[in-house]
C-alpha cells in the first residue's frame, strides 16, 4: 500500500498562525503520571510541536486520553499530558477545559507566538468518536492550518482526524509522514528473506497481516499466547497457559500453504504461576503439563528464531513473545529484540506493539531499528492494508 501526503510546506508561513495538531498522548498514567520513555509516544510528538513553536506558531494540541465514553472522567483528564509534554519542552502548557466554544476559542486567542496550549480530552465529547462534522467544524474554528501527526490512531475515523481535515488546509506532520513513507515502502520495495514475528495474544488483530503479508514472507515466527492459541489448534495440551479461546477455529480454517510458513515454538519455559518467584522449568512443545503455564519461549526455539532473523533482509515484529509483566518471563523477547537491533541496516527492521516499546526502552534499543512504531492497532491494520480514515483527507494523487 504505497502512499503520498501532503507535508508541511517548507515556505509556508507559520508565525501568528494558529496550528491545530493532533498527537496520540495515549499513554499508561500512573500516580498521576504519564508514563512515557525517551522515545515514547509523547515524546515523539514533542519534537514537532517544538518545532512548530520555534517557528512561531501558535500551538493547539489536540489529543485522547483513554475511553472515557463521551463523558468527563477526572482519570482521563489531559493534566498529565500537559506536565509530560511541558518538562519535555521546558515551558508551561497551558490546558483549555472547554474543547469549543467562546470559552476555548479565548484560551487559544490569549497564547503569543511559539506558546502551546492543549485542549481537554476529545474523548469527553462523544462526537469525536461519532466523526461529527459539526464538532469538527467546532474545533477547526480555533485554528487556521491543522497537522495530523497521530499515526497510532489514524485508523479511526474520528473527528479530530478524519471530519476536521476537510475544514482546513492540513498537512501530515512529520512523525506521520515518516512512518507511514517507511511502511508503504515494505510491500513495494520487499527485500527478501522477509521474516514476520508476532506474538500477543488476539489472533483475529495479527491474522489479517499474516495473510495480506503472505504471498511476501518467508517465514511467520510465532510466540507468546498467539503461539499457544495455535498448540490448541493442533491438539497440543497447553495446561492452564492463557490462549485466544475464540480464535481456535480460525486458526483451524487456515489455508495449507499458509500453515507451511508458520513456525511454531519448539520448547516454551513453563511456570506454576504468574508470580515473580514462581519456578520455571524448559519443556518441549509436546510435553507441556496439565498444570504447566507458558511463559516465554525455550532456548532451542530462541536460537532457531534468531538463526532465521540473522539471514533475514526484511523484518516486521508485533507483540512480545513471553509474559513481559514479569522479568524473568521476558528473556526470549529481549533475545529477539537484540537480534533484530543487530539487523538493521543490513535489513530493514519494522518493530511495533504498546507491549513492546517498554521493553525495548528498557534495553535501550528504541532507536536501533529502521522504524520503531508508534502503533500497535494501526500498524496491524495498515499492515493488513487497511484503509485509514486519518490518511484518506491528506493524500497526494499522482
Amino acid at each position: 500500500m504505497s502512499i503520498k501526503l501532503r507535508k508541511i510546506p517548507q515556505d509556508l508561513p507559520l508565525k501568528g498562525k494558529r496550528v491545530l495538531i493532533r498527537i496520540d498522548g495515549n499513554v499508561p498514567i500512573e500516580n498521576g503520571r504519564a508514563v512515557d520513555g525517551p522515545h515514547g509516544r509523547i515524546a515523539r510528538a514533542a519534537v514537532d510541536i517544538d518545532w512548530l513553536s520555534q517557528h512561531g506558531a501558535r500551538v493547539v494540541v489536540l489529543t485522547h486520553l483513554g475511553r472515557p465514553s463521551g463523558k468527563r472522567k477526572a482519570a482521563n483528564s489531559v493534566v498529565p499530558i500537559a506536565k509530560r509534554l511541558g518538562s519535555l519542552l521546558g515551558t508551561k502548557i497551558a490546558i483549555s477545559r472547554a474543547l469549543f466554544g467562546a470559552r476555548a476559542e479565548q484560551a487559544v486567542a490569549n497564547l503569543k507566538d511559539g506558546q502551546i496550549l492543549i485542549l481537554e480530552n476529545l474523548r469527553f465529547d462523544p462526537r469525536e468518536t461519532a466523526n461529527d462534522p459539526v464538532f469538527a467544524k467546532a474545533l477547526a474554528r480555533l485554528g487556521d492550518v491543522y497537522v495530523n501527526d497521530a499515526f497510532a490512531v489514524s485508523h479511526r475515523a474520528h473527528a479530530s482526524l478524519n471530519a476536521i481535515a476537510k475544514e482546513l488546509p492540513s498537512y501530515a506532520g512529520p512523525l506521520l509522514a515518516s512512518e507511514v513513507n517507511v511502511l508503504s515502502q515494505l510491500e513495494k520495495n520487499t527485500k527478501l528473506p522477509f521474516i514476520l514475528l508476532m506474538g500477543g495474544l488476539k489472533i483475529d488483530t495479527k491474522l489479517p497481516v499474516i495473510k495480506h503479508l503472505s504471498s511476501h514472507t518467508d517465514y511467520v515466527l510465532l510466540g507468546g499466547a498467539l503461539a499457544t492459541t495455535f498448540f490448541v489448534a493442533q491438539g497440543i495440551e497447553v495446561g492452564r497457559s492463557i490462549y485466544d479461546t475464540e480464535g481456535v477455529e480460525l486458526v483451524r480454517s487456515l489455508p495449507k500453504h499458509l500453515l507451511k510458513k508458520i513456525i511454531l515454538p519448539e520448547d516454551v519455559v513453563v511456570a506454576s504461576s504468574f508470580r515473580k518467584d514462581a519456578k520455571t522449568k524448559i519443556v518441549s512443545a509436546d510435553d507441556i503439563g496439565s498444570r504447566d503455564r507458558i511463559v516465554d519461549i525455550g532456548p532451542k526455539t530462541r536460537d532457531q528464531f534468531i538463526k532465521k532473523i540473522s539471514h533475514a533482509k526484511t523484518i516486521v515484529w508485533n507483540g512480545p513473545f513471553g509474559y513481559c509483566e514479569i522479568g524473568n518471563f521476558c528473556a526470549g523477547t529481549r533475545a529477539i529484540a537484540q537480534a533484530i537491533a543487530d539487523r538493521t541496516g543490513v535489513a530493514a527492521t519494522i518493530v511495533g506493539g504498546g507491549d513492546t516499546g517498554p521493553v525495548l526502552e528498557r534495553m535501550k534499543l528504541s532507536d536501533k531499528f529502521t522504524l520503531l512504531s508508534t502503533g500497535g492497532g494501526a500498524l496491524l491494520d495498515f499492515l493488513a492494508g487497511q484503509k485509514f480514515p486519518g490518511l484518506e483527507p491528506l493524500k497526494v494523487y499522482d
